[in-house]
């Protein structure tokens, strides 16, 4: 047998093992999705999906992946899971990116009042879809965890992007995998942020919010621009506090149609439970302390 039979034999195999491979591979795949259907049920979210295929290798891809949360539905059409391990019941490892994401049946008006609002209103717009890419790595045992990667991104929407390095997972350990509602509390009681790294750039919101503003008062999206723009400068004049100059001209660069960057400084790390679930006073509490650098684009 020449060498070109044996280069060919062997393509043969190792496609055969491949794909023989990635058939019991999905059937795995299969049934963790099934059984995370199952599980979401107890938490009032219905799942569905149209495909789902695996590699041997450790990715999978889902197709038509539709997330019924009870007040609307996340739409994905494709979700791939590129990395995914865990150690102990533990979330180790994951790598995944979702493509055209939308939205549908949630009860938003036509003339959104704040930012969330106006995300969620231009996504169930026809032909608006975001990509979202995210990447996590988790060791328990030494108790840190990095957000290599958290990003959206939408045309006539805009484009965020987050990373981050956290400590405060010690708690998780012997909590098992199956209490997925309890580890989540106890990550966002425990968490601390140590450094981070935040980019915006919007392409749509701010317009979606001055442009309904504007219909209310009967008056050009772009007069509320520039009164926004005037207000923001005047309150940035009146104090003597950097962070408030600081998040006033980051406000002020996105009204302008600039990018921004805002970065922690990693001597002044930050509470996620004190942030999130202690109302605004652990939020003015946080926000004291906190120093970040702001880069303009």
């Amino acid at each position: 047998m020449d060498v070109k039979k044996i280069v060919l034999v062997g393509i043969v195999v190792l496609a055969a093992g491949y794909i023989g491979g990635s058939i019991v591979a999905t059937n795995k795949a299969e049934d963790a999705l099934d059984n995370l259907v199952n599980e979401s049920r107890s938490y009032g979210v219905e799942m569905a999906y149209g495909d789902v295929s695996a590699s041997p290798f450790g990715g999978a891809t889902i197709d038509e992946l539709i997330i019924d949360t009870g007040f609307g539905k996340v739409l994905i059409d494709e979700l791939i899971i590129k990395e995914f391990a865990q150690e102990e019941g533990v979330l180790s490892e994951i790598v995944l990116s979702a493509d055209d994401i939308s939205v549908a049946d949630f009860l938003v008006s036509d003339k959104p009042k704040d930012l969330y609002e106006a995300f969620i209103y231009l996504l169930q717009q026809k032909g608006n879809e975001v990509d979202l890419d995210f990447a996590l790595e988790v060791d328990v045992e030494d108790d840190k965890a990095e957000l290599e990667e958290f990003s959206i991104e939408g045309d006539d929407i805009g484009e965020v992007r987050v990373s981050m390095e956290m400590t405060g997972l010690k708690k998780l350990q012997g909590l098992g995998s199956h209490n997925a509602l309890l580890m989540g509390t106890v990550m966002l009681q425990e968490l601390v942020i140590h450094e981070a790294s935040v980019y915006l750039e919007d392409d749509g919101l701010l317009d979606t919010l001055l442009n309904s503003e504007a219909k209310q008062k009967g008056v050009s999206a772009d007069s509320l621009r520039d009164k926004a723009i005037e207000r923001g400068q005047q309150a940035k004049a009146n104090t003597n506090n950097k962070i408030e100059q600081q998040l006033t001209d980051a406000g002020i660069a996105l009204l302008e149609g600039d990018a921004i960057t805002l970065t922690l400084d990693e001597d002044t790390p930050v509470s996620v439970g004190q942030l999130l679930l202690d109302g605004e006073s652990g939020i003015q509490r946080e926000m004291q302390k906190v120093k970040f650098d702001l880069d303009i684009d």
